[in-house]
């Protein structure tokens, strides 16, 4: 027997009640863990403190090994993010501290996606389930299922701010150079359709249908062997780690330098209105 045990992991009991705010868990017998990401039962509200909570929560379940596939979607009506607290933005941008101003706008906003690309070693299964952005965690998964009314945007560049965090990041490894360059100045609403033409998802699912299909995904890939399964979403997820290291630092680092040149302020539910706002749609003939 081993002189030395090893560390305590936090179990799935254990991670599953410190994010519960933040997101609902269950999981399979055979270790298919079904997240929803929420605020208390409701939607997802997009805050500082939401986008540190689930840097930590991807860590979380990917350092569980009896998780095996992840499905991940949102509590209706709205994908991630489509509220916000204001006040969370308010304290960090208008505070004097750089210190927190760093490990908020850098470590954060970088972990928020490198751990979701870095920490999970399985495969992974998103279901876009409504509109909102945020987008990237969906495209960055190995499988991505999407419901006929969504639409792929940005909201940076109308406001005077840097695309660059994970949106922007995505759609550039997912699907080229210069559509995402487009989309970054033009912002254009790119619908379902458009996205699978572009390989931002992988099928249009009615909303009825969508955790069904989610699960229906999970059980073909669960046919595999453990050791496959695993070794194929690391075929998957290697071109997003060589993008982490070639891309996605240096889009963080210039969305938040302008923002501190401009001494401007995330003001997220202006981001959200333009967004959600009156966008041109993309013209057929530059599809």
């Amino acid at each position: 027997m081993s002189i030395q045990p090893y560390v305590h992991t936090e179990t799935f009991e254990e991670y599953k009640e410190r994010f519960k705010d933040f997101a609902y868990m269950e999981r399979t017998e055979d270790g298919i863990l079904f997240l929803k990401l929420h605020w208390k039962g409701g939607p997802v509200m997009w805050s500082y403190q939401t986008q540190n909570a689930y840097s930590h929560l991807w860590t979380a379940i990917g350092h569980d090994k009896k998780n095996e596939i992840l499905i991940l979607t949102c509590e209706d009506p709205y994908w991630l993010v489509f509220n916000s607290d204001p006040t969370s933005f308010d304290e960090v941008e208008q505070s004097g501290d750089t210190g927190i101003k760093y490990d908020v706008n850098i470590t954060d906003t970088m972990n928020f996606v490198e751990n979701f690309i870095n920490d999970i070693e399985i495969p992974t299964i998103a279901a876009i389930n409504g509109p909102g952005m945020h987008y990237e965690f969906a495209v960055m998964s190995d499988i991505t299922l999407c419901v006929p009314d969504y639409y792929f945007s940005d909201g940076h560049f109308s406001r005077n701010m840097v695309a660059g965090d994970g949106m922007a990041f995505s759609v550039c490894t997912a699907a080229g150079v210069k559509r995402s360059t487009y989309l970054m100045y033009m912002e254009p609403k790119i619908d379902a359709k458009t996205a699978l033409e572009w390989g931002l998802i992988h099928e249009i699912v009615s909303h009825e249908e969508l955790i069904a299909r989610a699960y229906e995904v999970a059980h073909y890939i669960m046919k595999s062997d453990r050791a496959v399964r695993r070794l194929m979403h690391e075929i998957a997820i290697r071109p997003w780690k060589r993008a982490l290291q070639d891309d996605e630092r240096v889009r963080v680092l210039a969305e938040m330098y302008a923002v501190q040149l401009l001494r401007s302020e995330h003001k997220f539910d202006e981001v959200v209105a333009q967004f959600a706002g009156d966008r041109p749609h993309l013209r057929k003939d530059n599809n």
